[in-house]
């Protein structure tokens, strides 16, 4: 996102269509306690009631409120990064798809997001099988028409960008004289290659279509062929942009190698599941070894702080002058869900979240900025940066944590407009697919997983799972459901103490703590928490008790 479509909203502002005022914030009126600190826009008096009402209408929005392009007959998020919404052109021209933007598109990350927002978060705390459909024809899309051809030396994998108005990528080609934005003709991003890489590979764990496990291969083999063990503090292990066609690297340096890593660990932890060869899972486990080295080596940004390169339509930084939040908050997502990676992430979280917040935190707002080169508060980085914080709460216990996580999160809500349009940041009123949706939902979600309290009262909902939930039903007298894995732990806001939990038909026992299989029960004012440990079984009934 950047430069020139600041300057679209600079002159929106100074036409009267600012989206952030002392007294609103995109339109909603803002919402304070006593002490002055932020609430959401929605349900204040609730605590995350605005959190799930935001994913509500975003995850809504894209299932079925995103218009057609009556040039192409496709959704906008085919052809299109980013659009504005009726509060900025009429709603005749917003219906009949004709305000999207020409900027650079960026499939790769959104449908990647949408994966986990949509299908691994959202479709499982609803219930909502549909959304699995939705997703599906976006990775069937890139499949077919965003791939590189198998006979190229980066063969069989997507293009991160493509040209606006067109639902064919590969690599956006408008702007190759500008710095290469778009990464240009058969430019792609191997860091997207791990990223919708491991999308594939959990859509696969989702519905057990092989050919998104096939898709996720063909991925981690072009990441594993082209891996660079001479990296260094100017030259990653993977470039951040590489002509797929020639193999002639464009862009040398991306601190991103966590979601490549992603991928690798992933396939070698499933790999009798999958069938994988050993010979295959010997090399990936080399791989990913390389690029953990260098991420925590000297030249490496967990020492060098050297977080460059991630967004599609930055220009090439030779000189690596850039920083980003996003990469450096991704990486300790990953380290707070695997601990045991990093001997010392009770150092190595804070002080990634701590550097963010001095970095990209802005004044007289609970909002994080994207990038140095893009210095704007948005709604998605804000949410990012809050769930980590919710994870480092849930790790410590630490309630500065919390409140934190609780304030950015109230004050990303008010981007979200009650037609399900997000904007982008408070004074950015256009909409981006990345930012409102395939980077935006999931943060929520992750929220109220690390802190179920959040979750609605009166209700019932998986908030969480370690495994791929497949299948899920939620009825009167009991919850189903079915993953992946046939051991796990899962997290639920439900409406009273259940009467049994059984794995597999086996009933397991209530328990002090989940140092061993069982489940435990943490009443609230309404209902309560309900944390479940388990292995050998992936089919989970909990029966509840009927409530008049």
């Amino acid at each position: 996102m950047r430069a020139r479509i600041i300057t679209i909203v600079l002159i929106s502002v100074f036409l009267g269509s600012a989206a952030v005022s002392a007294e609103e914030i995109c339109s909603h009126k803002v919402n304070r306690d006593s002490a002055g600190g932020i609430l959401p826009w929605y349900k204040p008096e609730t605590p995350g009631a605005g959190y799930v009402q935001v994913c509500q209408l975003a995850s809504e929005f894209i299932k079925s409120g995103v218009p057609i392009d009556p040039s192409t007959g496709q959704r906008l998020y085919f052809i299109s990064c980013c659009f504005d919404g009726p509060h900025l052109k009429s709603q005749e021209a917003f219906a009949a798809g004709k305000t999207w933007q020409s900027w650079p598109n960026n499939p790769a990350c959104v449908f990647a997001g949408l994966v986990q927002g949509l299908v691994l978060d959202w479709r499982v705390y609803t219930g909502d099988d549909g959304y699995t459909n939705v997703v599906r024809s976006m990775l069937d899309h890139q499949l077919a028409f965003g791939t590189t051809p198998s006979d190229w030396p980066w063969a069989n994998v997507p293009y991160a960008s493509g040209d606006p108005g067109t639902a064919v990528w590969q690599g956006a080609t408008k702007w190759e004289q500008d710095g290469m934005r778009g990464d240009g003709l058969h430019g792609i991003e191997p860091d997207k290659v791990g990223e919708l890489g491991i999308a594939y590979l959990k859509f696969y764990e989702a519905t057990e279509d092989k050919k998104y496990l096939g898709a996720a291969v063909n991925c981690a083999d072009a990441l594993a062929k082209h891996i660079r063990k001479e990296s260094n503090i100017i030259k990653s292990p993977w470039p951040f942009r590489v002509n797929a066609k020639t193999g002639v690297v464009i862009s040398e340096y991306c601190s991103n190698v966590i979601e490549p890593i992603r991928l690798f660990d992933e396939l070698i932890r499933i790999q009798k599941r999958i069938g994988l060869e050993e010979e295959k899972a010997g090399d990936y486990k080399n791989v990913r070894d390389t690029a953990w080295e260098w991420l925590y080596g000297p030249t490496g940004p967990m020492k060098t702080y050297v977080w460059n390169a991630y967004f599609e339509d930055v220009q090439n930084d030779p000189e690596r002058a850039n920083r980003n939040q996003l990469t450096p908050l991704e990486t300790a997502r990953y380290l707070l869900k695997h601990p045991e990676l990093d001997p010392t992430v009770n150092e190595s979280v804070p002080a990634l979240v701590h550097w963010v917040a001095s970095a990209f935190g802005t004044e007289g707002m609970e909002a994080i900025k994207e990038q140095t080169w893009c210095y704007e508060p948005m709604a998605s980085h804000t949410a990012r940066y809050a769930s980590i914080c919710a994870l480092w709460y849930e790790r410590t216990g630490d309630s500065s944590y919390r409140e934190r996580a609780y304030r950015f999160f109230n004050f990303a809500t008010y981007m979200t407009y009650e037609n399900g349009v997000v904007a982008v940041g408070p004074s950015w009123p256009g909409s981006w697919f990345s930012d409102g949706y395939g980077d935006y939902i999931r943060h929520f979600m992750e929220g109220l997983g690390a802190v179920p309290e959040w979750a609605p009262a009166g209700e019932n909902h998986l908030l969480r799972s370690t495994s791929v939930v497949q299948k899920i039903s939620y009825q009167q007298d009991k919850i189903e459901y079915r993953t992946f894995d046939d051991s796990g732990a899962e997290v639920l806001r439900i409406t009273a103490r259940p009467k049994a939990v059984k794995v597999d038909g086996k009933p397991i026992s209530q328990q002090r703590s989940l140092a061993n299989d069982g489940w435990t029960w943490q009443p609230l004012d309404k209902g309560g928490v309900l944390r479940i440990r388990r292995t050998g079984g992936s089919e989970i009934v909990i029966q509840l008790p009927f409530l008049k």
